[in-house]
């Protein structure tokens, strides 16, 4: 898990409306799913956007030995005493903030079951350890990221899960938008980056199609 505030605002092209549709939903209390490939800009969008908001960013890489307890929190002992740890969901529902879960579908599925009260109206987190029910502030977002075209059947994302957010799908840019983004995060001149580019463009440019989102190409992160 990391945590982020940036005191710079990462680079970021847009290919749409995709910054304005996401302040939207954080401005209405709305929860977020990106869906794309590996390397189609989701990460990077994150972070861009966490900045341009002037919120802390908590990351957290989903895996199949994630669980509920890694995302709330969990008693430690130490010193003779045994003390309650927030776990990076509970903070940034405590102070406030975006959570994003990076590949959600790859987390246990009682992971999936502890952020559903996030997702709707009630915004609670309760935590049966503890006794408490947290209500989420103004200023907390869930964001989660699942790639469909990687992931099997066996994981892919719950009907019930998905209808929860709004969706936003990602996909590699253009060469010459790519080049672009190659001369901001490197420095290198235009010719350079031109040269660069098509390396791998041919890879990058595999088909890939997501219906019933909002869809958006990206630079990758």
């Amino acid at each position: 898990m990391t945590t982020e505030r940036q005191s710079e605002i990462p680079f970021y092209s847009p290919q749409g409306n995709e910054e304005a549709l996401f302040e939207h939903a954080y401005g209405n209390q709305l929860p977020v799913l990106l869906k794309g490939p590996t390397g189609s800009g989701k990460t990077r969008f994150i972070a861009h956007m966490a900045a341009q908001l002037n919120v802390p960013l908590y990351t957290v890489s989903c895996h199949d030995d994630l669980t509920a307890s890694d995302l709330v929190g969990r008693y430690l002992i130490g010193d003779g005493q045994t003390i309650w740890n927030d776990g990076p969901l509970t903070r940034a529902v405590r102070e406030g903030g975006i959570c994003y879960l990076d590949e959600v579908v790859e987390a246990r599925k009682d992971t999936t079951v502890v952020i559903h009260p996030l997702t709707d109206n009630r915004r609670i987190l309760p935590i049966d350890r503890t006794g408490e029910t947290l209500h989420a502030p103004d200023n907390f977002m869930l964001v989660v990221s699942y790639n469909p075209g990687y992931q099997s059947m066996m994981k892919g994302l719950k009907p019930s899960t998905r209808q929860r957010f709004i969706s936003m799908s990602f996909n590699y840019l253009k060469p010459a938008q790519e080049q672009e983004v190659v001369e901001q995060e490197t420095g290198i001149d235009a010719p350079m980056a031109k040269k660069l580019v098509p390396k791998h463009i041919n890879f990058d440019r595999l088909t890939f199609h997501m219906p019933d989102s909002t869809y958006f190409g990206h630079h990758p992160h």
